[in-house]
This record gives structure tokens, C-alpha cells and sequence, in this order.
């Protein structure tokens, strides 16, 4: 009886005094818990963690740097390319190869690819015999062989002589007579000579451009003198030939180099005789 009394009791306190019943709940429950101001009050806390920056922007910082180095190569050749010197380079060109001669010599001289080099060769037989330098098809047995015509060959290299920088190469199984250019059999070039040279610089492939030849020179660690010659040389040149005004072969271009002319210091080109050539021809 007392105790159903004092229960009574306790339930008429709570209800005049308004106050919910506690429960364990209602003890870890507060309204303080929740602010609606508080920027983490919408957040999920079962939320993942924002992902770590993708392999997209390594691709594009890559990409970048190969961009950089494109501009930075075209920068390096944009004054050989755009100088007074290569536009006077172009427009003899243009002018040189309305002749008809010239046309004809071109039809020999090829481009030569080898180990990813590019350099330039020309063709003195009519089964596909090529003369080019040897730093050109250095530490390679094969190289690619493009005519003008668009006929590309494989060939062989057959000699190279790095004491002069000669090299020949093998056409193999041409299938037709190639056009070919003659070489001089006088050894003897006299300073003054005038020239063409015909080759493949930079960017460009079939360029002709005039000079003169100055003389000759021993260069360092060389048995044999080299030809100096006054002309437009450029990278790709190498193994380019140059001819007298017959036509005929007298050198052939390998390096370019700087000397005193008058009172300046130009760059002229060098080139092997093409009479240090001749060992290394089928005879006949």
C-alpha cells in the first residue's frame, strides 16, 4: 500500500512540475548537440574523404614540358630558318631550279636515313651506287634510301672510311636504271672554281644554292687536304655533292666550319675530294 502511494505521489509531482520522464535516452539526448549555424551540422559523417589529385594532372604537366621543348627547338633553328642569309638561301634556290640542268642533277641526289639520322647522298651508277659521309650511316649495316621520284630503297653499306668521312652504300635489287650523277676524274680544283651544291638542310630536301670553292685546308688529324668552299651549309648537308659547271661531281660536303674572310669571320663548308673516293669504286 505504501509503496503504490508513494509511486502515486511521484507521478503527480512530474506531471505539475511538466518535466518528460528520463530515460538512459533521454539522458545522452541534448538539443545543444545541434546548431544549425555550425557549417558541419549538414556534413555526413559516413562521408568518404575527397579523393587525391588524379594521374590527369601529371598527363597534363607532361604534355606541358613536351610543348615547352618543341618551342624551345623551334626557337633554337628560327635563325637559321628566317635569317637574310636562309631567305637569300630560299630565293636562290627557286631561281636555280628553273634550269634545267639542275632539275636533271637533282633527280640523283637522295635523301639518306639511317640509325634516325638524316643526311644526304647522291647516286653515280645506274644499279644504285651512293656516295654520303660516313658519320651519316656511322654504326649501321642498312640504311633508307629516298629518290625524289618517291622511290625508296634499302641498302647496304659496302665502305666507310671514318679518316675521311666517306661512306658507300648498296642499293639492293634497284629493279630499274637510276638516275646518277658523273664525277670528275681530274683531281686538280683550282681556288675560284664557281659550284653548285645540292642537298637536304634542315627542314628542306632537293635544295640547290651556288658558291665558290677557296682552297684548300689540312684539317687537324687529317692525312688528306680538304676542299673550302663559299656556300649556303647547313645541318642535313652532309654527304651533299658539289659539282663544277659541267655537272660533274668534285667533292662531297661533310662539316662546316669558321673562317677569316677579309676583315670578318664567316662560316664555310668542307668537303672531301672526290678524287679520295675513287679507291673504294668498282673500276671499269
Amino acid at each position: 500500500m505504501h509503496e503504490d502511494a508513494d509511486e502515486a505521489a511521484l507521478e503527480e509531482a512530474r506531471a505539475k512540475s511538466g518535466k518528460p520522464e528520463d530515460t538512459d535516452r533521454d539522458a545522452e539526448f541534448s538539443y545543444e548537440d545541434f546548431d544549425p549555424e555550425d557549417p558541419s551540422f549538414f556534413d555526413d559523417d559516413d562521408s568518404e574523404e575527397e579523393p587525391k589529385p588524379s594521374r590527369r594532372r601529371l598527363r597534363r604537366w607532361i604534355v606541358l614540358l613536351l610543348v615547352l621543348g618543341l618551342l624551345a627547338n623551334i626557337v633554337a633553328f628560327f635563325p637559321q630558318m628566317f635569317s637574310l642569309q636562309a631567305i637569300e638561301f630560299l630565293k636562290t634556290n627557286r631561281e636555280l631550279s628553273k634550269n634545267e640542268a639542275i632539275q636533271q642533277y637533282k633527280q640523283a641526289v637522295v635523301v639518306v636515313n639511317a640509325g634516325g639520322r638524316k643526311g644526304t647522298g647522291f647516286n653515280i651508277a645506274d644499279n644504285g651506287l651512293i656516295l654520303t659521309n660516313h658519320h651519316v650511316i656511322e654504326g649501321e649495316r642498312t640504311s633508307l634510301v629516298s629518290f625524289p621520284s618517291g622511290q625508296n630503297y634499302t641498302a647496304d653499306v659496302v665502305a666507310s672510311d671514318p679518316a675521311i668521312d666517306a661512306a658507300i652504300l648498296q642499293i639492293r635489287e634497284p629493279g630499274e636504271l637510276l638516275p646518277s650523277l658523273d664525277i670528275e676524274s681530274a683531281s686538280d680544283v683550282q681556288e675560284g672554281t664557281p659550284i653548285y651544291v645540292i642537298g637536304n638542310p634542315l627542314f628542306f630536301n632537293q635544295m640547290a644554292n651556288e658558291g665558290t670553292v677557296l682552297g684548300q685546308t689540312l684539317l687537324t688529324d687529317w692525312e688528306v687536304p680538304v676542299l673550302m668552299i663559299q656556300a649556303p651549309i647547313y645541318k642535313g648537308n652532309s654527304g651533299s655533292p658539289i659539282l663544277n659547271k659541267e655537272g660533274k661531281v668534285i667533292a662531297v660536303v661533310f662539316a662546316t666550319t669558321k673562317a677569316k674572310l677579309g676583315d670578318r669571320t664567316s662560316n664555310i663548308g668542307l668537303a672531301v675530294p672526290i678524287a679520295h673516293f675513287h679507291k673504294y669504286l668498282p673500276q671499269g
